[in-house]
């Protein structure tokens, strides 16, 4: 009686720990989804932030226009680089895609501008490179020991608790961490997030 209680009681710690491993690991992802949501929007919302506040930083530009949110989303990702002056590409674009705007107005505005625009490259490429250190460090989780990742791949991770959402729709599990690899590269802000994928961007030459 001694030994079968002793085994019982071996038997039921076994699966107390067991339980208890599950759980743990468990409650660590989900936390970890939870998260790498946030961050994901934030980075959209930090976009659309950022297209929004150039045209206050402006002041000339009072509309907003498709092409011209692409020059800006281009900008922030370092396609101008070395193009930032006045006679550069960058300001070419711009008068390019607001004819409306005057020229002399943006030449008086265009330091500030300048300074905005880089300010918020830097921020912008800090967001990026934390969605994907965050999006490693899920990954290494799940995957780095073999019984871990065992586990969890009958738990269903990337469970339904990951979520990608982008503005009406939303994708889950291994398909919205797919889509959060998806570094932004160009476009508008909701369908860059949409494609990851960059277009060419005819920059006009200035005009004399």
């Amino acid at each position: 009686m001694i030994i079968l209680g002793v085994i019982a009681a071996l038997g039921i710690g076994i699966v107390f720990a067991f339980v208890s491993w599950l759980m743990g690991m468990y409650s660590t992802t989900v936390t970890m989804e939870r998260q790498l949501n946030s961050q994901y929007l934030s980075n959209q919302n930090y976009l659309s932030t950022y297209i929004s506040g150039f045209y206050e930083q402006s002041g000339v530009l009072v509309a907003q226009s498709d092409q011209l949110d692409r020059i800006l989303t281009d900008a922030v990702k370092g396609r101008y680089d070395g193009g930032f002056s006045a006679d550069g590409a960058l300001f070419s674009a711009v008068v390019e895609a607001y004819p409306e705007a005057s020229t002399t107005a943006l030449l008086q505005n265009w330091s500030k501008i300048q300074d905005y625009i880089v300010s918020q490259r830097e921020g912008y490429k800090n967001i990026q490179d934390k969605l994907l250190d965050m999006l490693r460090n899920y990954d290494t989780y799940r995957t780095a020991e073999p019984l871990r990742a065992i586990a969890l791949s009958i738990m269903g991770f990337p469970s339904k608790n990951l979520e990608a959402r982008l503005g009406t729709t939303m994708t889950t599990g291994e398909v919205a961490r797919n889509q959060m690899y998806l570094i932004v590269l160009t476009k508008d802000a909701i369908k860059a997030y949409e494609s990851g994928v960059m277009d060419p961007l005819k920059v006009p030459t200035p005009t004399k």
